[in-house]
């Protein structure tokens, strides 16, 4: 964010967020529907969380686009976990990563069915040495398996497609921490 704009724009969606959130929280209350509350808070704050672990990773270029990603696209939604051991530092692999993740994440979405709840779940696993990422995506692709193959090729990193059908996508690799 380099710029006023950016930075106001920024205040407006987290500001937005917000609101639902109250929003929800208000109507459930109303209801006197005190568990729904409880996920509510609890959800909120995973997320808070996660979008913390995310912002420590030493990637900032992609932590905005991963970030900020719902604000522009309709078309799936993003959720993001970061779980596992301790979160260390992807900053010498962040161009690889983000072009990485790019690719697959704006694929995801141009093939996404506009006329059903598409999401995509975005997990960082951190182990000893390696950090494992997941794309696990639910909703209706309007892409044939062998479309992912030119994807792929392209990417710098080794990709395995682990789960394919029209409703749900799986892929994963994996990156070596130094």
């Amino acid at each position: 964010m380099t710029n006023k704009k950016d930075v106001l724009q920024a205040l407006r969606h987290t500001r937005h967020d917000w609101l639902n959130v109250m929003q929800l929280i208000k109507g459930n209350l109303a209801l006197k529907r005190y568990d729904r509350i409880e996920n509510i808070i609890e959800t909120v704050t995973q997320k808070s969380v996660n979008e913390s672990k995310m912002s420590s990773m030493g990637v900032p270029e992609l932590a905005l686009y991963l970030l900020t990603f719902n604000w522009y696209c309709h078309s799936l939604k993003l959720d993001i976990d970061v779980v596992g051991g301790e979160v260390r530092s992807f900053s010498a692999k962040e161009q690889q990563l983000k072009l990485l993740c790019k690719a697959i994440i704006e694929s995801l979405s141009k093939f996404s069915a506009k006329d059903t709840e598409n999401s995509l779940l975005l997990i960082f696993l951190f182990k000893e040495e390696t950090c494992e990422i997941t794309f696990d995506y639910h909703g209706k692709l309007e892409m044939k398996e062998s479309d992912w193959s030119p994807i792929l090729q392209n990417l710098e990193t080794e990709v395995n497609l682990v789960e394919w059908d029209e409703h749900e996508c799986v892929l994963c690799t994996s990156f070596t921490l130094n």
